[in-house]
């Protein structure tokens, strides 16, 4: 049970990973075929909309989803939910920038639901979303 609890958990620190390093063909094949991405105040379902809607986004943004207090339950051999909190970081410069940008702070704090189930042998994110924000820099 402990190392399916930890492979969901992999899988939830990947998506964010690869969303932060702009792996977007790596993130979607995290997705599965029907699964739900809340982003952004959309609902995106599946990879290919994952993948879409990731191409919007700005070449110059450099972005950093710190994920923390990750909790795990085994909901039967097939499902798997995880919680936790997201701190978002985040700057935009415009223009390619060389080195570390400057650090601003943090975004928002965010609660963070993933859902996932096990197809073929691996775990697949079936739902996710950090739509929630908990604290927000000048709310």
């Amino acid at each position: 049970m402990a190392t399916e609890l930890k492979l969901c958990e992999n899988q939830v620190m990947l998506f964010f990973r690869y969303l932060d390093d702009r792996q977007y063909d790596a993130l979607a094949e995290l997705i599965a075929p029907q699964g739900v991405w809340r982003r952004q105040g959309k609902v995106l379902t599946g990879p290919g909309q994952a993948r879409a809607a990731l191409a919007q986004r700005s070449p110059t943004m450099r972005i950093a989803h710190l994920i923390t207090n990750l909790a795990c339950k085994l909901q039967d051999d097939h499902r798997c939910t995880v919680s936790g909190y997201m701190l978002v970081v985040r700057h935009d410069p415009g223009p390619a920038v060389a080195g570390p940008l400057p650090l601003k702070g943090i975004e928002s704090i965010r609660d963070l639901r993933v859902s996932l189930e096990r197809h073929d042998g691996k775990w697949l994110i079936s739902e996710l979303s950090a739509e929630d924000i908990i604290f927000a820099m000048d709310a």
